[in-house]
């Protein structure tokens, strides 16, 4: 499948388009992201994607104000599956087309760094499912999810670029 070749339907690409600029008034007092792939045995997207958690908190870091002292929400994602048309296996060449995780948010009081010191966490705000898939082509996306239009040059930074600004775009002012 020639992912990193195809022309893609964007149902958000005005979501995409727009979000970094309207995301810069938010300010977020941590983000956290984590990869918890276990649920899947044949799951190889971490020997292609070492940096996948550390990619999306830099890609949603980029698009808000982190300020660990802010009386403002934190975030955590869990990213729980990276598929390519569902199956959790990639090819050689480390193409996926789906990324799926949870995010929730919490009141802000205590900072990542204080929580992984054994502080006690802070009262959960909200939680979320985040899906997104890219579609190549004339290929209708699954309901409920986000769609992406990838570049032809670096399919993993649009996806993982995308996915961080539908997540920003989600967070309450």
């Amino acid at each position: 499948m020639k992912l990193l070749r195809t022309t893609a339907l964007c149902t958000g690409l005005a979501l995409i388009a727009a979000g970094p600029l309207a995301a810069m008034e938010k300010t977020l007092s941590g983000v956290e992201v984590k990869a918890d792939l276990s649920a899947y045995e044949d799951n190889n997207v971490l020997k292609f994607w070492p940096t996948l958690e550390e990619d999306i908190t830099t890609a949603i870091a980029s698009q808000v104000t982190v300020d660990d002292r802010a009386d403002a929400p934190r975030i955590s994602v869990e990213i729980s599956k990276v598929a390519i048309d569902g199956d959790t296996t990639l090819p050689d060449t480390g193409e996926f087309n789906q990324l799926e995780g949870t995010v929730t948010t919490y009141e802000g009081v205590n900072n990542v760094a204080s929580v992984s010191k054994g502080q006690a966490r802070d009262a959960q705000i909200g939680s979320y499912a985040m899906r997104m898939s890219a579609v190549s082509g004339e290929q209708e996306a699954p309901e409920g999810w986000v769609t992406v239009a990838p570049s032809q040059d670096d399919f993993y930074n649009a996806l993982i670029n995308a996915y961080a600004t539908a997540i920003v775009e989600r967070i309450e002012e």
